[in-house]
């Protein structure tokens, strides 16, 4: 007997593909004969229900999932401003927001990986999207910066089981022939969730730093009900899923073979709904070809319990059989994560620098002016003030955007709801002052100031977070549309393309394309360039994934694809959160620095993908 329990078979044309027999035979080992009876079974059973309709929703109902995945880490880019006025953060807080959700889909995606192969994949996938959707709208109504994250935490714990469990799902609901377009299908509904969360964002919420300081006031602000938009995707993949139905090869591994049978008469009705499904319950296998694998035994401890849950997967994925094969999937993973992420930090910060740097060039410059009892009630921004005084202002419901004031003289003046963002008093003397419902104070707003006889009333708000109003949020409205707009046919496409060719050579094709992109990184001197690199890599990338993604699902056996694949996708994420810091600090470096890296991961990811066994023509 097997140990696994759906050992890969040999390919269904021998003839056309003897090495590819022989490869499997090596790295899986004697083939059981309890194995082939049940893949046997499901794929004719498969190819009597036919495909169609059936296989066509479940994507586009799984791809819901996959889409609030996606959704879940581009939503940071759009809320962070708004929530460093509501929650009072600064520069380190916000970057914990992102960590501490990448850290939150690493152990959602193990976790949900193994309780999919424990519990099914409909049943684990239906409870980590109902997570997702219960923190995710909890999230949006958290007073606190504590409450907040850990609101967001137990989202990206739950819309982390999306990844692991889609695929397995899906292309256990296909036949061998068909599996790799629908699961190109599937994934190209992942970009979507960018688009989603970019539209939702720009019809809701307000672009400008000042709008958003002004929205800030209101109770209940936009970027709260863009928060619960957001999970509207994942409440309608949940509405989905509870009339779908479970993988019948799930349902076969877990010895329910009528439940499996009625499945695939549900697959044949909505697919062909004029013929008679040919299969019986005569026809279903034998006791004896189902695995024999001793059952863990209950423990009264169910942290202890889950513990072993853990060990048990994780020996039984880097046991001799799969050593190889995990070791390399892993890797590379790691490989893609950093990278993904790394282009994508890389990206952003550029943008954002370049933008600030053609802002400053348009800063104007007074120098030794006068100004006497004069009332100022016009924003001004992008100025500094030199030797200047003010004597007998009145500065009232304005912004101070971007303004210096060195070595200035302010005396009996006023300034009144006056809000000030990046503003400073430097080296200046402010005496006799009055600062009525402004958010100016003497400890973060005056540097090296003489203050005499000022008088500090009614502080528009206790938060002393000196937040800038160039947020820049139309430039990340632009960037995510434009890849996510481009990702999408990719991956539709990709999904075609693996029908036709073998995994290996396509994945190769992609990651080489990405270095030559990633070359180009060098000559970044504009924001149009970086986006145009930025948007080619990561569709590369994400059609390297698509195809990588495809190869875990075929490589592993029924009781060990979610596991497996939760742990690909952990790794994924782990990669992702160290690429943040070392491709920020690379943007300020010399640009061969970055595109000597980039070029480097991507060889050498595409020379580990040559190792990469192909069981495309092998059955699930």
């Amino acid at each position: 007997m097997c140990e696994e329990s759906a050992c890969l078979v040999p390919p269904l044309e021998p003839a056309h593909n003897g090495p590819t027999e022989a490869r499997l035979s090596s790295a899986s080992g004697e083939v059981s004969h309890n194995g082939e009876a049940l893949v046997g079974f499901h794929e004719d059973a498969l190819s009597q229900a036919a495909m169609g309709k059936a296989q066509l929703l479940l994507a586009v109902v799984l791809g819901l999932g996959l889409a609030a995945d996606c959704s879940e880490l581009t939503i940071l880019g759009y809320i962070l401003p708004a929530a460093e006025l509501h929650l009072c953060i600064g520069e380190h807080r916000k970057g914990w927001l992102v960590s501490i959700t990448l850290l939150a889909m690493a152990g959602g995606s193990l976790a949900w990986g193994i309780l999919g192969d424990h519990l099914g994949r409909r049943r684990a996938l239906i409870s980590a999207l109902s997570v997702a959707c219960l923190f995710s709208t909890v999230a949006s109504v958290m007073p606190t910066y504590g409450t907040f994250m850990t609101a967001r935490f137990c989202s990206g714990l739950g819309v982390a089981g999306a990844f692991p469990l889609t695929f397995s799902y899906l292309t256990e609901t296909c036949s061998r022939s068909t599996r790799s377009r629908y699961a190109g299908i599937l994934h190209s509904v992942w970009p979507l969730g960018a688009v989603y969360t970019s539209i939702i964002s720009h019809l809701t919420m307000p672009t400008l730093g000042a709008d958003i300081v002004q929205d800030n006031r209101e109770h209940w602000s936009s970027w709260h009900r863009f928060l619960i938009l957001n999970a509207l995707p994942t409440l309608a993949c949940i509405l989905g899923l509870v009339w779908a139905s479970e993988s019948p090869r799930y349902l076969l591994e877990a010895s329910r073979e009528v439940e499996a049978l009625a499945v695939y008469q549900r697959l044949h009705k909505l697919n062909k709904t004029r013929t008679q499904y040919g299969l019986t319950e005569l026809e279903l296998p034998g006791r004896s070809a189902y695995p024999d694998r001793p059952m863990s035994s209950p423990s009264r401890n169910i942290f202890s319990h889950g513990i072993g849950s853990f060990r048990e997967a994780f020996q039984r994925v880097s046991s001799p059989t799969h050593f190889r094969t995990t070791i390399l999937l892993a890797t590379l993973h790691l490989l893609l994560g950093f990278l993904y992420m790394g282009i994508s930090t890389f990206s952003t910060t550029v943008i954002k620098d370049v933008r600030e740097h053609e802002y400053y060039l348009h800063r104007k410059y007074l120098n030794n002016t006068y100004y006497y009892g004069v009332v100022i009630n016009k924003t001004i921004e992008n100025v500094q003030y030199q030797n200047t005084i003010f004597r007998n202002v009145t500065f009232t419901h304005i912004n101070l955007n971007h303004v210096d004031f060195q070595n200035c003289t302010i005396e009996e003046s006023e300034f009144i709801n006056v809000k000030a963002s990046v503003t400073y008093f430097k080296n200046s003397v402010v005496k006799d002052c009055r600062f009525i419902d402004t958010d100016l104070t003497d400890r973060h707003h005056f540097i090296n100031c003489t203050m005499i006889n000022n008088t500090f009333l009614s502080l528009i708000s206790d938060c002393t977070v000196n937040f800038d109003y160039n947020i820049y949020l139309e430039d990340l409205y632009d960037e995510t549309l434009a890849w996510s707009g481009f990702m999408f046919p990719s991956l539709f496409l990709m999904g075609f393309i693996l029908e036709t060719t073998t995994r290996p050579p396509v994945i190769i094709a992609t990651l080489v394309l990405a270095a030559v992109t990633g070359a180009t990184i060098f000559f970044a001197s504009t924001s149009f360039i970086v986006t145009t690199i930025e948007l080619i890599m990561k569709v590369l990338l994400m059609c390297a994934v698509n195809a990588i993604t495809l190869v875990v699902v075929e490589g592993y056996p029924c009781h060990l694809r979610c596991t497996a694949h939760g742990m690909m996708r952990s790794l994924f994420h782990i990669a992702s959160l160290c690429s943040i810091p070392i491709y920020s600090m690379l943007v300020h470096s010399i640009l061969l620095f970055p595109a000597v890296i980039t070029v480097s991961l991507t060889i050498l990811a595409a020379l580990l993908s040559t190792r990469i066994q192909d069981n495309s023509k092998v059955l699930l």
